[in-house]
This record gives C-alpha cells, sequence and structure tokens, in this order.
C-alpha cells in the first residue's frame, strides 16, 4: 500500500471516529432534550415570548396549536439530523456515496433510538411516550436522508 492510500485511509478514519462521536453527542441532546426541563411547559413559554417579541396577540388555543407545530417541527428537525449523523458514520468510502440500503437501515436505527427516547419519557415526570412522536421523528430521518439523495443527484446533473 502506498503513502498517499495509507494517508487518505487514516483520514477517512479520522472523519468516521469524529462522526460517530458526533453521532453519539447528538443522541445524548436528544435524549436531554426529552427531560422534564424541556416539556410543554418550556416551549409554550418560548412560544409565548416570541410572540410577545413579535408584538402578536393571539387566543390561548392558537398558543397551545402553535406550541404543538414548534414540537412536532423540532421531532423532525433532530432525528433529521441524527439520520444524517448515523448515515455519515457507516459511510465505507469518501465522498459518502448514496446507497439506499444503508439509508433504510440508518432509517431503522434512528426509528429503533426514537422508541427508547418515548420509553424513557413514559418514566418523566410531565412527559409521556407517543408512537406519533415515533412516526414523525421516522419521518423527519427519511426526510433529511431524501434531501441529501435529491441535493448529491441535482449537482450531479448541474455539473455535467
Amino acid at each position: 500500500m502506498n503513502n498517499s492510500v495509507a494517508a487518505a485511509d487514516l483520514n477517512l478514519s479520522k472523519r468516521r471516529a469524529a462522526l460517530c462521536l458526533t453521532t453519539l453527542a447528538w443522541a445524548v441532546l436528544v435524549f436531554y432534550l426529552s427531560t422534564e426541563k424541556f416539556g410543554s411547559d418550556f416551549s409554550q413559554r418560548l412560544v409565548g415570548q416570541a410572540l410577545t417579541l413579535l408584538h402578536i396577540n393571539v387566543s390561548p388555543r392558537a398558543v397551545h396549536i402553535l406550541d404543538t407545530l414548534l414540537r412536532k417541527f423540532a421531532h423532525l428537525t433532530e432525528y433529521g439530523i441524527l439520520a444524517l449523523f448515523v448515515y455519515g458514520s457507516f459511510a465505507q468510502e469518501q465522498p459518502f456515496r448514496w446507497k439506499l440500503r444503508q439509508a433504510v437501515g440508518c432509517i431503522g436505527i434512528v426509528g429503533l433510538y426514537s422508541l427508547t427516547d418515548e420509553f424513557h419519557q413514559r418514566f418523566v415526570p410531565g412527559r409521556h411516550a407517543s408512537l406519533l412522536d415515533c412516526g414523525i421523528d421516522v419521518a423527519g430521518a427519511a426526510i433529511a436522508l431524501i434531501i441529501i439523495f435529491e441535493a448529491r443527484r441535482l449537482f450531479r446533473l448541474a455539473s455535467d
């Protein structure tokens, strides 16, 4: 093996190790965000403060709806990011090539993690477990990976 191949392999190994650590850190953050501290009271305060800052007055029902939308969008986003980290952690070469089987596996891993997180919430005061949230989490993972696939495809078309 020549030196340039060995150096490329070492760089890929370092990049994968960094991605694995980042993935683990993000998973811990997701778990932490499922604690009582970041429950509905917290997000309702955020929505209320944002509306006050924008000088918008809405009914308590509208605040509740906005809070629910914010929380569901947060699920999509945090699990979409987790899926991207997981996908990158499993990449075997650089640049990361799109592999449907790998993407589906990553979505499965994220879905299983989502189930463990919802199970955790069963035991957190002020929180509850929701299979709907798991579905939203899996959708976020799938959407993130589809966006990456489409972006790579579009960039490839643009460069041709």
